[in-house]
């Protein structure tokens, strides 16, 4: 079950949890240090939480515009309505397989007229899981930051 937002104080605290996870720091580091950064996040992003059966966030996924440096890297023809996507559920709540990609799934569906590009590290093989159980396709390989010493895998969501 996905929510949307406004979130309520709760799951502002839930999100803080989730963020401050040491797995979801570790593949998505340096987004949210503090509270104020978590206010900008939720102002700044399209997100929403992936609910417990009790309607408790438990995790979220995200959509955002992309910025030009990066779309330059990737290898679109069409790169108009570009929106980066990531997700998170902390390791203690992957007890439901299929949970993230159908909440993936779900929120892509919601904007059918956004290109919706997502990037996993080579290594992360739940990420890669989850994108291709979504319906998206491995386009190749950038470095997300252009001073990486890494290059991410690109995956596009076909609609």
């Amino acid at each position: 079950m996905i929510r949307t937002k406004p979130f309520s104080k709760i799951d502002k605290a839930r999100l803080w949890e989730i963020e401050k996870d040491p797995l979801v720091s570790q593949k998505m580091p340096g987004k949210i240090k503090n509270q104020e950064d978590l206010e900008e996040w939720l102002s700044d992003n399209i997100v929403y939480g992936i609910c417990d059966p009790e309607n408790n966030i438990i995790g979220f996924v995200q959509l955002y515009e992309m910025w030009d440096t990066l779309i330059n890297r990737l290898p679109l023809v069409n790169k108009n309505n570009l929106y980066e996507i990531s997700f998170a559920l902390p390791e203690k709540y992957r007890y439901t397989s299929g949970l993230v990609s159908s909440a993936v799934r779900e929120v892509c569906a919601l904007y059918p007229k956004f290109q919706i590009v997502a990037f996993s590290h080579p290594d992360n093989e739940k990420s890669i899981r989850v994108l291709e159980r979504s319906g998206f396709t491995l386009l190749g390989k950038t470095k997300y930051h252009g001073n990486d010493r890494h290059e991410n895998l690109v995956y596009l969501k076909s609609h």
